[in-house]
């Protein structure tokens, strides 16, 4: 990403190149991997589920560890939803949305988001494929191999949230 210039990408993209910026200077960093479960208490419309159907809600967020806190939440990709999603969308960098996002998002992460994994190269019980880079998405397999799991043509599936009371 650094090379090309090119610093558009999913969470996952996004917060790996932060993960790599922080391990090139010797701090520990890891990406976590989950799922966006109810809406953003922050107020932000792209940074929550918008519905009990969570199937496109998962979300790649990333640690480092900070000497006296411990592994601390930070959160890059978010803030570039914030800049590209909130209306009117297309933030500058400037804007008070943008601002108070990244005051945020680095030292804390929103409760409503479940984390699943920080898992690399994950082998599939049973699966002949090679490793997955990480898991994040549903996995599928049929005889030609792995399922392609952002095709929603290719592979569907319906991931479901909603608050239970005791």
């Amino acid at each position: 990403m650094l090379k090309t210039g090119n610093l558009n990408g999913k969470c996952a993209d996004l917060n790996a190149l932060y993960v790599a910026m922080a391990r090139s200077v010797g701090l520990p960093a890891r990406d976590v991997y989950g799922i966006r479960v109810v809406p953003s208490q922050f107020g932000y419309k792209s940074l929550g589920a918008g519905s009990e159907i969570v199937s496109k809600a998962q979300h790649c967020r990333a640690e480092v560890w900070l000497e006296g806190s411990g592994w601390t939440p930070v959160d890059p990709a978010d803030v570039r939803k914030v800049v590209l999603e909130e209306p009117p969308a297309n933030l500058a960098l400037s804007d008070l949305k943008v601002l108070a996002a990244r005051k945020t998002l680095f030292g804390a992460w929103e409760g409503n988001w479940l984390a699943f994994n920080v898992a690399h190269d994950v082998k599939l019980p049973g699966s002949t494929e090679p490793p997955l880079p990480f898991l994040m998405y549903p996995q599928a397999a049929d005889k030609a191999g792995l399922v392609d799991s952002l095709d929603p043509d290719a592979f569907k599936y319906k991931i479901t949230a909603r608050e239970l009371t005791a």
